[in-house]
């Protein structure tokens, strides 16, 4: 077709996980570009870590929001953000919040294996991008040692006890 590309990030820094919002305003994504000045460059030749999510504004790449922050001691890693199909949440995986059930709550290794990768919900305002700046409060979806990978939404709905998404569903 006639499409063209708009470069919308530039920096230092490592932006990934890139997703649209419903209404097509905004990309939310995964970056580096917040980490603490002391954090390491490398990481056994990676990328030290100290991911927060952020959301672009499309019209206006200028504007760039920070929604949850990375931790500043540990290497943070918050990933794989994605929007609800109404617009009004994002899940992510990260490390926000430690182990307390398991026996070995956040072990710290000196190579670039993450003990990260709960679920957690976080709400925003989909109408105004700067009412997203530091989200404080989230909700934890999952509580586990091992990572979880790339939560989505879905549209079916499980409160119909006979349909057929709901067999998939075991409680």
């Amino acid at each position: 077709g006639n499409g063209f590309l708009i470069r919308l990030t530039e920096g230092d820094w490592t932006d990934t996980h890139c997703q649209w919002s419903p209404n097509s305003d905004w990309i939310v994504f995964s970056s580096t570009r917040d980490k603490p000045t002391d954090a390491p460059p490398l990481d056994n030749g990676l990328d030290p870590g100290f991911f927060a999510v952020f959301l672009v504004n499309v019209n206006k790449p200028s504007v760039v929001v920070r929604v949850v922050g990375s931790g500043n001691r540990l290497a943070g890693h918050l990933n794989h953000p994605f929007f609800s199909p109404d617009g009004n949440s994002i899940v992510v995986t990260g490390d926000l919040a430690a182990v307390s059930s398991e026996p070995i709550s956040l072990p710290l290794f000196v190579h670039s294996l993450r003990p990260y990768g709960d679920i957690f919900t976080v709400d925003i305002d989909p109408k105004n991008i700067e009412k997203n700046k530091d989200v404080e409060k989230f909700k934890r979806i999952t509580h586990s040692r091992y990572e979880n990978s790339t939560a989505s939404w879905t549209k079916f709905s499980t409160e119909d006890p006979n349909a057929a998404w709901n067999f998939k569903i075991k409680i």
